[in-house]
């Protein structure tokens, strides 16, 4: 059978074994050619064990020592890749270019990390408006055979989280609202939050500040890039 890679757009043959014919399994197409399948494959790399940056040792990062200063619990975060160039171009294509197919190159790898956290899944929502300009939320396309919470809602916001500088990035405006229909559900439990990347930490550390205003116990996350 002829299939195309939904990364490059390369057909890939995928001959069907007799084994396979008489195995009764259900035929999974494959998404990636043997070029482009290593490419999705995380790194082996040592990671900061609060926020997932790659990095050459296992020691708490500059990011996340300024964080525990500023007061804030210490949040443990799961990232699958370094956030440059291939995710950057791989979350262009999906996030901004609605590339919608694209989601599932990572998604049932996101999935196992987010299930094996054993907690509450609460994605990190988008805003009305990026909802409308998107037409859907990139978190939630991974999420699809996992369930999860709407506990978040997105507060409007007049200016992108990516054109922000640093600073304001840092400032502790609180940019969601807890959703009141999920409150009871939250009280004394845990809860894994899922976002596409971490990259000052803001938008996480607000959520699980919230959150813990709310009664949860325990909070960490699982981010695509780090």
């Amino acid at each position: 059978m002829l299939e195309r890679c939904l990364w490059c757009d390369n057909q890939i043959r995928t001959p069907l074994t007799v084994a396979w014919l008489f195995s009764l399994h259900s035929y999974q197409a494959p998404k990636l050619c043997h070029r482009c399948q290593p490419l999705f494959e995380p790194p082996e790399q040592p990671q900061c064990p609060q926020c997932g940056r790659f990095q050459t040792d296992e020691l708490v990062c500059g990011d996340c020592r300024a964080w525990n200063e500023r007061g804030f619990v210490a949040l443990k975060n799961q990232a699958l890749y370094p956030y440059h160039g291939l995710m950057q171009e791989y979350l262009d294509r999906y996030k901004f270019q609605g590339d919608y197919a694209l989601r599932l190159l990572v998604k049932a790898r996101l999935e196992q990390c987010v299930v094996n956290a054993g907690a509450l899944i609460v994605p990190i929502p988008v805003t009305a408006k990026q909802r409308q300009q998107r037409k859907f939320n990139q978190v939630e396309g991974w999420l699809t055979d996992v369930d999860w919470v709407s506990a978040l809602v997105a507060k409007p916001k007049t200016i992108s989280q990516h054109q922000r500088s640093r600073r304001e990035r840092m400032q502790t405006w609180q940019p969601f609202a807890i959703n009141p229909a999920v409150v009871a559900q939250l009280q004394g439990g845990s809860v894994c939050l899922v976002d596409d990347v971490y990259t000052t930490g803001q938008t996480l550390h607000q959520a699980q500040q919230l959150l813990s205003q709310n009664g949860v116990i325990q909070v960490r996350s699982v981010t695509l890039a780090r």
